[in-house]
Order: structure tokens, then C-alpha cells, then sequence
């Protein structure tokens, strides 16, 4: 006979784990309230907190009819082929649920970060304050799971798994053993459902082997993510300051990412190719790529951005000397990180012979470095040391890669349907000379602006309180 502490005992743990999930939920709504609000004033939008709040509960009431509409709506197979980009539905959902699996991945580590004051004081409310941190990647997740679990074939079984484990893994404390075991297995099944995706592509093969002419650049987008996931970490490593993070964790975020950004890149230059847009194939490349380094920006700002020694930002004030190296260690870092992932490109568009569009890469790459140090530079405020994990947050790293993205988007438009020859245009090696001369001049002014910068800080968070 049970006692009655034991019936007590499970709704009791089913309160705490609602109410952390609870108050997770609604920092995480706050925390992504302000940083929507601080991005559009970045951009010359000011608005009020109340307007964004309600821009943010309609974001999660559409994501929520979403939800609902995958769980029980079977779509067609044919997927965007009816609107000439050669995807079909199942390779669609296994592709969405393996970036939501990636996605889930970082949402662990981001936790790990900024709850780690509340890291095993209670399972339940453990449990529940990660639920509550990812409340509606987890609904998006139990969708995508349904949606794969509908379509019988090898991705999407692949894709399935990875999702699913990675959903365990947001949720759940577990050992670490339990993690690192679940980490590369996600990893495993993630990269085998995409792999699984591009070999079965007859439209990407263009109905050749894997080793014979257009078949072969398969095989070379699979070795250029392998090699730039690899060599991102590793050229990091090797160069970063001795006072920067190098953290196991990191090292692994950084492989993540920069081989996500080549692949999605990478995808993206092939699958234009075969729509009835070819001419815009490039540009819609890089500004895949260049939407991938805004989050690639954001995540990173303790490494690639003025703020990369982070207390440090605090000291220089007692010592002017340190600002010149501190920003350009951050411009060397920058250019690190983005070197494998730029030059991996760079190498697809020579295959496919876009001569012209590594010009405009590279200067791209070189403006983008160049303003977001600038904007950072003059935007940013100094942190204590107990608050640097809210950096993400609050840096504003990753404005000058949304601007390049945009600047990759016009040129679609314009180069791409107008010019007859849009990748060989004479005009596109003179808007690649100009973007980097402006790069250049721009990244002149960094390093000049330093003393002034350090003279007009912002320091409006110098204290704990």
C-alpha cells in the first residue's frame, strides 16, 4: 500500500516543472522582445514595447497555427517543383527538421550558459526551465516529426532520428557521458539524411554518376563541408589570442555552423541552377551566405568583434594603449572564422564558372568585416564580468552581414534578369573594386575611431548591482 507522501509526490513535480517552464518561457519572451526592439532602432525604426510584444505574440500565434496545420495536413509530394525549384516535399521536411535539430543542439549550450546557476538544484524545475527555453522549437519539432514519420523513405527516417534526439537532449538533464554519445549520434544521422539527400538528387546530378562532369560537384560539396568544419576550428585555434575564448564548446559551435553555412550555401548555388532562374544562382548563394553569418556573427561576438576579450573591454578605459590591439585582434579573428567558409565558396563558383563572383565575394566578405567593427564599435557598451554571457544579446554584431545579405539580393535582380551574362558583367568587377575600397577605407576608420570610441563609451552596465 502506497503512502500518501507518494500520490502527493507526482503532482507536485508536475508544478514545479510547469511553473520553471514558465518562467523560462517568459525570459526568453522578454530577452527576444528587447533584442527585436534594439535591432530596429539599430536600423532607424524606434518603437515601443508594446508594439513589439505584440509583433512577438503574433510570431508565436502563427507558429502555433503552423503547428497545427502540419500535425494533421499531408501536403503534396511534388513540394516547390509546381513553383521551378527542383525540391519535393519530403526532401523539404528532412531538410527543415535536420536545421532544427542543429538548432536544438545550440539551444542546449546556450542554456548551459545562461542558467547555470540553476544546473542540478531540482530535476523537475531543471526539466521544465529547458522545456520553457525552447517551448516552440518543441512544438515545431513534434510537427516536423510527424511530417517525416509520413514519408517512408531514408532521409526522413535519418532526419527523424536526429530531431527526435536532439529534442531529448534540449529537455532532459542527463550525464554527460549520455550527452556526448547523443551529440555525435545527432551529428551522424543529421549529415547522413542530407548526404542521403544529395546523392538521390537527379536534379542536382543533372542524371549523371558521382563521378563523371556535373555529378562530381556532389562529391566536392560533402569534402567542402567536411573541410571547412574542420579547418574552421582548427585556423581559430591555431591564431586567436592568447587572452580569447578557445573552450572545447566553442570549437564545436564553430564546426557546426561553418560547415552549415557552406553546405546551405552550397545547396543553394545547385538547386538555382536547375530553376528557371539561372542567372540568379550566385547572388542567391551569397545571400544564403550571408544570412548564415548573421547568426554565424551574433553567436560568435566574444571572438569576432570588439568585445572579444570581454572584461577586458572594462580595462582599457585605465589603459588607452590596449584599444588598437584589442580591435585588431577582433579584425584578424573575424577574417579567421569566415576564411575556410569564403574560400570553400569561392571554389564552387569557379567550378561553375562564375570567374567574376569571387571578386564580389571577397569584397562582400571584407565590407561586412569592416562595418560590423564599425557598428559595434560605436554601439556597443562595456559588461561586467558576471554579465558577459548576455553579449549575445546585446552586442550588435551581425547588422553589417544582414546589410551584405541585402546588397547580395539586389544584385540578384539586378544582374541576374537584366544582364544577359549576369556572372561575367565588366560592371561586376567594378562594383567588386568599390565595395572594396570602401571595405578598405572603412576598416582605416576603425582603427582610427579607436581612441575616440574609448573616450565616448557607452558604459551603461560598468557595475553589478
Amino acid at each position: 500500500m502506497k503512502s500518501p507522501t507518494a500520490h502527493q509526490r507526482r503532482p507536485r513535480e508536475y508544478a514545479v516543472v510547469l511553473s520553471g517552464c514558465k518562467a523560462t518561457f517568459i525570459d526568453d519572451f522578454r530577452r527576444r522582445s528587447h533584442r527585436l526592439q534594439d535591432l530596429l532602432k539599430s536600423l532607424g525604426f524606434p518603437s515601443h514595447d508594446a508594439a513589439v510584444n505584440k509583433v512577438r505574440i503574433f510570431a508565436h500565434l502563427l507558429t502555433l497555427l503552423i503547428i497545427g496545420v502540419g500535425l494533421v495536413w499531408t501536403p503534396q509530394p511534388a513540394g516547390l517543383v509546381t513553383l521551378g525549384i527542383p525540391l519535393r516535399t519530403p526532401e523539404v521536411v528532412s531538410i527543415a527538421a535536420v536545421l532544427l535539430a542543429v538548432t536544438l543542439l545550440q539551444a542546449r549550450r546556450r542554456y548551459r550558459q545562461a542558467h547555470r546557476c540553476w544546473n542540478s538544484v531540482s530535476i523537475p524545475l531543471e526539466a521544465g526551465m529547458r522545456a520553457g527555453w525552447v517551448l516552440m522549437d518543441l512544438g515545431l519539432a513534434s510537427m516536423l516529426i510527424v511530417q517525416n514519420l509520413r514519408w517512408h523513405e531514408g532521409s526522413n527516417l535519418l532526419a527523424f532520428g536526429a530531431l527526435l534526439g536532439s529534442s531529448i537532449l534540449a529537455v532532459a538533464p542527463l550525464r554527460r557521458i549520455t550527452i556526448r554519445v547523443l551529440v555525435v549520434l545527432i551529428n551522424v544521422l543529421s549529415a547522413s539524411s542530407l548526404i542521403i539527400i544529395i546523392a538521390n538528387a537527379s536534379w542536382l546530378a543533372g542524371g549523371e554518376t558521382l563521378g563523371s562532369g556535373f555529378g562530381s560537384a556532389l562529391l566536392l560539396i560533402l569534402a567542402g563541408t567536411v573541410i571547412t568544419a574542420t579547418s574552421t576550428p582548427a585556423l581559430y585555434r591555431a591564431t586567436a589570442d592568447p587572452r580569447a575564448l578557445r573552450s572545447r564548446g566553442l570549437l564545436t559551435d564553430l564546426s557546426i555552423k561553418s560547415g552549415s553555412i557552406f553546405l546551405l550555401s552550397s545547396l543553394a548555388l545547385s538547386i538555382m541552377e536547375k530553376t528557371p532562374w539561372p542567372r540568379t544562382a550566385p547572388y542567391i548563394a551569397l545571400a544564403v551566405f550571408f544570412l548564415g553569418l548573421v547568426l554565424y556573427r551574433s553567436s560568435f561576438a566574444r571572438i569576432a568583434s570588439p568585445e572579444t576579450l570581454g572584461f577586458a573591454l572594462f580595462l582599457v578605459r585605465l589603459r588607452p594603449s590596449w584599444v588598437r590591439p584589442i580591435i585588431f585582434h577582433s579584425l584578424v579573428a573575424a577574417t579567421v572564422v569566415t576564411t575556410p567558409l569564403t574560400l570553400g565558396l569561392c571554389v564552387l563558383f569557379f567550378l561553375g564558372k562564375y570567374t567574376q563572383v569571387p571578386l564580389l565575394l571577397f569584397a562582400l566578405v571584407a565590407l561586412e568585416i569592416s562595418i560590423d567593427a564599425l557598428i559595434v564599435q560605436r554601439r556597443t557598451a562595456v559588461l561586467p564580468a558576471s554579465h558577459i554571457s548576455k553579449l549575445v544579446q546585446i552586442s550588435k554584431a551581425g547588422l553589417g552581414a544582414a546589410l551584405c545579405a541585402g546588397l547580395a539580393v539586389v544584385f540578384s535582380g539586378i544582374l541576374g534578369t537584366i544582364t544577359p551574362q549576369a556572372a561575367q558583367s565588366p560592371w561586376l568587377g567594378v562594383t567588386s573594386g568599390a565595395l572594396a575600397l570602401v571595405a578598405v577605407l572603412l576598416t582605416v576608420l576603425v582603427l582610427k575611431d579607436a581612441p575616440a570610441w574609448l573616450r565616448e563609451l557607452s558604459a551603461t552596465e560598468t557595475e553589478d548591482t
